[in-house]
């Protein structure tokens, strides 16, 4: 190729930087490629834009309703066991409350049921038994009750984690300091550029919970309000929220992708997560278990 009078040969490499600069306004419209992060950027009008997340999140903006994003939880966020498949019910002597490690208590904290959403219930006009208020409250706050689905649908266990006494993995929040209540156990998400999405609806009860949005977090919303980068205190006073949270590294996995964190006795109230690979955050929230794994 000809470029202002010199003769070149050989492929054509674009700029090269060793750590992605202070954007100015003269970057708008350049490329770079950051050799410490192994990451393109281009310049808009305002910073510097990862090109992985600019491609995925235009993709699923687009085509979230109908790609198949699958749920890494293999339980479907159902918190009822592998076992039930894609059954409607639960039944408590078969498929028992189980948080299938994706879910493990930490600083000898707890975990266990504290809700179910029945098919055909009897609070809705069916007759398959009694739902608890934790379980109402969060129809309630998803739009089911509302929009009149709140007695059929694929029954679905609520989980509740108990911050224990230890004092491991800290975190400073800005109501003091907190400790981590839960992590992935031995379980490695494969990652997909580096970014892995954990969503669902939370509630805080017995103290205020902090979500470590300042740790590793790409990307983090509540209730369809994208948040600052810091860690985040979410009070009881807020009910039911529904969040989404992008974390993730470049080791290929991330085991406390759900960043709770407590102090002893404070409990998180955890419905319908799930867990997908990539850079996810223009989900809708939902009020049924992401059924994608059998």
């Amino acid at each position: 190729m000809r470029v202002h009078g010199f003769n070149m040969r050989g492929e054509f490499k674009g700029e090269r930087v060793p750590t992605l600069p202070v954007w100015s306004s003269s970057d708008e419209g350049r490329e770079i490629y950051v050799e410490d992060e192994g990451k393109k950027y281009y310049g808009n009008n305002s910073e510097w834009v990862d090109y992985s997340i600019a491609e995925q999140s235009t993709l699923t903006e687009s085509y979230i309703q109908t790609l198949p994003f699958e749920n890494k939880l293999p339980d479907n966020g159902r918190f009822g066991g592998t076992a039930a498949g894609l059954t409607i019910t639960l039944d408590d002597d078969t498929d028992p409350f189980a948080s299938e490690g994706f879910f493990v208590p930490y600083n000898s904290g707890s975990i266990g049921q504290v809700g179910k959403f029945i098919h055909n219930n009897d609070d809705y006009g069916g007759s398959a038994g009694s739902m608890t208020q934790t379980t109402i409250d969060l129809l309630t706050a998803n739009n089911r009750v509302s929009l009149g689905q709140a007695r059929y649908g694929v029954e679905f266990r609520i989980a509740g984690i108990t911050a224990g006494s230890g004092t491991a993995a800290s975190q400073s929040f800005p109501g003091g300091t907190r400790y981590l209540m839960c992590t992935l156990g031995q379980y490695a998400l494969i990652s997909f550029s580096d970014y892995i999405t954990f969503c669902g609806w939370v509630r805080a009860i017995d103290g205020t919970i902090g979500i470590g949005a300042g740790v590793s977090c790409y990307y983090f919303s509540v209730d369809g309000v994208e948040q600052e980068l810091t860690n985040y205190d979410l009070s009881t006073a807020s009910g039911w929220v529904f969040i989404i949270f992008i974390g993730g590294n470049k080791r290929g996995y991330d085991n406390t992708i759900h960043r709770f964190y407590g102090n002893d006795g404070n409990v998180i109230q955890v419905a319908l997560p799930a867990i997908f690979n990539g850079y996810l955050k223009d989900i809708q929230p939902f009020y049924c278990p992401i059924v994608s794994n059998v």
